[in-house]
Parts: structure tokens; sequence; C-alpha cells
């Protein structure tokens, strides 16, 4: 099996390219179902101890702000601080949970010592730097 992300077409075997065709096929099925699992995952966060919760999308969109009633006693820049670092918090969430989703999900579907997402999100971001212009 191909698994590197540099692969040498020596070292394929035969049947390697048809395998990978079908797991690249699998992934792409699995992408357009999991568009509802992405879209209900909801990321949760909080700060100054509970005076400000929100919520998010796995988009990183604010679905929900909460303050407690003891939210009012804050001077206007502290809340502004308390919100913007549970607003961060809850996008982290919804971004780790899509990220296990996704893992999981491929973790089923590609074999043993395929290249993880986090490489394959990182090798992308290596290859659009080389189309960006300085």
């Amino acid at each position: 099996m191909v698994y590197g992300l540099h692969p040498d077409p020596a070292a394929w075997r035969d049947g390697d390219i048809d395998q990978d065709a079908e797991r690249a096929a699998r992934v792409l099925a699995w992408a357009r179902d999991a568009e509802e699992e992405l879209a209900a995952i909801v990321g949760e966060g909080e700060a100054g101890d509970g005076r400000v919760r929100v919520t998010t999308t796995a988009d990183g969109l604010v679905r929900e702000v909460v303050f407690a009633p003891r939210a009012t006693r804050a001077d206007s820049r502290t809340l502004a601080e308390e919100l913007l670092l549970a607003v961060g918090r809850a996008q982290d969430d919804a971004e780790r949970k899509a990220r296990d989703l996704v893992a999981g999900a491929l973790g089923e579907i590609l074999p043993a010592g395929a290249p993880g997402p986090e490489t394959v999100e990182e090798e992308c971001r290596r290859l659009l730097r080389c189309f960006t212009r300085p």
C-alpha cells in the first residue's frame, strides 16, 4: 500500500492503486454523509466562573450567548474579555469534536499507517503556501 505523502511508484504493488481508489471513494461517500453529523456539532465554552456561556457550530459560528445574572456586576471591559474567552473556548471545543468525528471515521476506512487528518491538513497548507504571493 502507498501510505506516505511522497510515495515512490517503484514501491507500488499490483492492486495498490485500485485499493487506494476504493478507499478514496469510501472517504468521499462518508464526507457526503457526514455533513449532517458535522452540522449537528455544538461547541461549548464558558468564562468568568460561569458568568458567560457560549455555544458555537463546527464552523465556529456563535449560536448562543448566555450571561448569568451576576455578569451584570462586571465592568464592560471584563465582560467583553470573558465573552471573547468563552467564544474561543466554544470554538475550540467544536473544532475538537469535529476532528474527533473525522479521525474516527477515517480510522475505520483508512489502513493502519495512513496519514491522519492533521498530517493531511498540514500538507495541504504547505502546498497552498506555494501559491501564496509574498
